[in-house]
């Protein structure tokens, strides 16, 4: 029988390298696509945008109606459409929360790290 620590050690390396490429992917979230340079948040999502600046977006889901979204709470970060993906702008090296204001949708949570 062979060591398993043995066979742990040998694909170390190899299962090293794929999470370091996953990581410099450019951004990453839970259950989203995203491109390089770009995210889009939707209500209870946790993002991470490895890109600097980073585009971001907002969906809320089909039939939500129309509402506010703020970003931490007291300024207003655009509007968000049931169903549509909405533009929030560029941001840079940040963290922070956005909520579809009037509803009791989670909020979505942004950090954006990292640099060109």
């Amino acid at each position: 029988m062979k060591n398993p620590t043995g066979i742990v050690s040998r694909f170390a390396g190899t299962l090293g390298a794929m999470g370091l490429a996953v990581l410099s992917s450019g951004s990453f979230a839970t259950g989203t696509a995203n491109t390089f340079f770009e995210v889009t948040v939707r209500p209870g999502s946790s993002v991470i945008c490895t890109s600097d600046p980073c585009t971001v977006y907002f969906e809320t889901p089909a039939g939500s109606g129309t509402h506010n979204i703020l970003q931490n709470g007291t300024v207003n970060a655009g509007v968000a459409v049931g169903g549509q993906r909405v533009s929030l702008g560029v941001y840079s090296n940040e963290n922070l929360v956005f909520h579809v204001e009037d509803t009791d949708l989670p909020v979505a949570y942004l950090t954006v790290v990292g640099s060109p």
